[in-house]
């Protein structure tokens, strides 16, 4: 049986598909469709082994508005059937022959704005249907237009109906399509024999995922919504124990796609790829794994979150894979992607604290950045890229406060980039960051946005205040820089942080208001820190790193005395 309604962090057992349903609520006026506008076209093409025809299936209705029964298995979003009523109005689906039917997916008309009230019952005839979920007071979610995840118990029949209670805003039933899903007599989905492509929607278990409509070649559904530690399963038979090329056509608005392979259990291969800066801008991925032979449980488990996944394709091997975009202990660049757009501002010479800067020279761009590393400004673990400085240390002309920064460039990394931040298009930086250590100040900032010109310098400064030298337990998150001091008074603070705490937030100017959001682990807004009042900056670039505060003119009081910030993604959009 299938555990629960997807997105909910519980298995979900899905078998065989057999048509396209839903049933949706709607205005006093349903006649039209011209309020909501879905695209995409559900396609079962690839699924002729596991879904019955909607040409099998005979559909009926007790009642409708001229949006007929019919276009609810028509694999079309854009079409609907609607009924008027709080007494029952129902439809009803004939699959031609007892099956077991184990669960349904229904899309709601307008079902992001409002609930649908509604039973599903199950039967042989139409004098002997039995109830066997009831959501006549609770309702759908209220939360997408995209099919919703329905458990049923396994109950075998072959009429399968809907029936509708009006909606959280008015009395219309509407339903644009459904999924009927059913399993062997023996509650067990046949597994895929390979080489074979697998939807990514076909799963026999999950956790945490939803479906939506996708725009990659072929139409159909790609799974979303996934978090780290979500998972997707496929009962999989394989004929030899070899080597076979795996593909994941996946997609990424601005995360590093990362899942780990796994089979009955047993990690076999780790995917990483870089972001594809789009939601539905679809690659294909490769990746040699060694199979063993017989019958198997694959995973696909999340160890990051913020992609989505259409399918994966099990082939023979040809010796053909992606590197990992993961560089391990490589360059710090590397680890971050690269930098092509940024430049470093950090220092060149010995490091010798108490000698005059330090024994350092400052340096605006830190030249073969790709490869550059050095223990004592700049280096990496392999997972976070980490910026040092001390006091003491030199700095530009313009600041008396050391740094170890990045400082955005043009896409090509030719020149400095200069953006306005009055107009109605938004400029962001997403990073995910964590402040180790505290200088001998208790100040640093570790994202910027700053202005080529005096007046604004520091549009907003976003840093952190705690003890000298602290490196663990809560500090103060700050607002600092024109924002606040200038047009508030003073800086401000906006809550606490951890030390070493990973912290993932986005940073945007858009119509002269800078924010800064907090970000969940799928890189969606989840909180607003803060939002300013107008500040009408024109030659903007964002910056991030160490840039220590309040310590200008003063030296190092011992090697401990620095301020030490890692960074392990980073990214900007224009």
């Amino acid at each position: 049986m299938i555990n629960t309604i997807l997105k909910q962090k519980t298995n979900i057992r899905i078998y065989t598909l057999l048509a396209s349903l839903a049933l949706l609520s709607c205005s006093d006026n349903e006649l039209t469709t011209n309020e909501e506008q879905f695209n995409d076209q559900i396609s079962t093409s690839t699924l002729k082994s596991r879904v019955v025809d909607a040409s099998q299936i005979t559909v009926s209705a007790n009642g409708d508005d001229g949006n007929i029964p019919e276009n609810t298995i028509d694999g079309n979003l854009n079409t609907r059937w609607s009924s008027k009523g709080r007494t029952g109005k129902y439809i009803t689906y004939d699959l031609g022959e007892i099956k077991r039917i184990d669960a349904v997916r229904i899309a709601w008309y307008k079902g992001s704005e409002r609930k649908t009230y509604f039973q599903v019952a199950v039967g042989n005839t139409t004098s002997s249907f039995n109830t066997v979920l009831n959501k006549k007071t609770t309702g759908s979610s209220g939360s997408t237009n995209n099919l919703e995840f329905y458990e049923l118990p396994d109950t075998d029949g072959r009429l399968l109906r809907i029936r509708g209670f009006g909606n959280s805003s008015n009395d219309w039933n509407s339903i644009t399509e459904v999924e009927i899903i059913t399993t062997g007599s023996d509650g067990v989905t046949a597994a895929v024999k390979v080489p074979a492509r697998i939807q990514a929607e076909d799963f026999t278990a999950q956790s945490g995922t939803r479906t939506e409509n996708t725009q990659d070649s072929g139409g159909g559904v790609n799974v979303s919504y996934i978090d780290t530690n979500d998972y997707l399963e496929y009962e999989i038979d394989v004929p030899e124990t070899k080597d076979y090329n795996f593909e994941f056509r996946v997609a990424s608005l601005n995360k590093t796609i990362k899942f780990d392979v796994l089979s009955n259990g047993n990690r076999l291969a780790s995917v990483s790829k870089e972001t594809t800066s789009g939601w539905q801008n679809w690659i294909t991925t490769k990746k040699t794994i060694r199979l063993n032979q017989g019958k198997q449980t694959l995973r696909l488990l999340a160890t990051d979150g913020g992609w989505n996944i259409n399918w994966l394709e099990v082939k023979e091997s040809q010796g053909t894979t992606d590197p990992d975009t993961n560089p391990g202990n490589g360059s710090p660049a590397a680890v971050l992607g690269g930098l092509k757009n940024w430049k470093l501002n950090g220092y060149s010479g010995t490091l010798s604290l108490g000698a005059s800067n330090n024994g350092l020279t400052y340096v605006d761009k830190t030249p073969n950045l790709a490869t550059f590393s050095n223990p004592e400004w700049f280096y990496t673990d392999g997972t976070w890229t980490y910026f040092k400085a001390y006091p003491g240390n030199p700095t530009s002309s313009g600041s008396g406060n050391p740094r170890s920064e990045l400082r955005e460039l043009t896409a090509n990394g030719n020149d400095n980039i200069y953006w306005d931040g009055t107009t109605s298009r938004e400029h962001r930086m997403i990073w995910k960051v964590k402040v180790d250590r505290l200088p001998q100040s208790g100040k640093v900032c570790f994202g910027q946005i700053h202005d080529k010109t005096d007046k604004f310098d520091d549009v907003i400064r976003v840093q952190c205040q705690g003890d000298p030298f602290q490196t663990s337990g809560e500090i103060t998150l700050r607002i600092n820089g024109y924002v606040t001091e200038v047009l508030e008074g003073g800086g401000k603070s906006v809550g606490t942080i951890r030390m070493g705490e990973e912290l993932y937030y986005e940073l945007t100017y858009q119509n002269s208001i800078v924010k800064l959001y907090e970000l969940n682990s799928s890189g969606n807004r989840v909180k607003t820190i803060y939002t300013s009042k107008k500040a009408s900056a024109k030659e903007n670039y964002f910056k991030a790193g160490c840039y220590l505060q309040s310590v200008k003119g003063k030296k190092a009081q011992g090697s401990k005395d620095f301020g030490l910030v890692g960074i392990k993604e980073l990214k900007v959009f224009h």
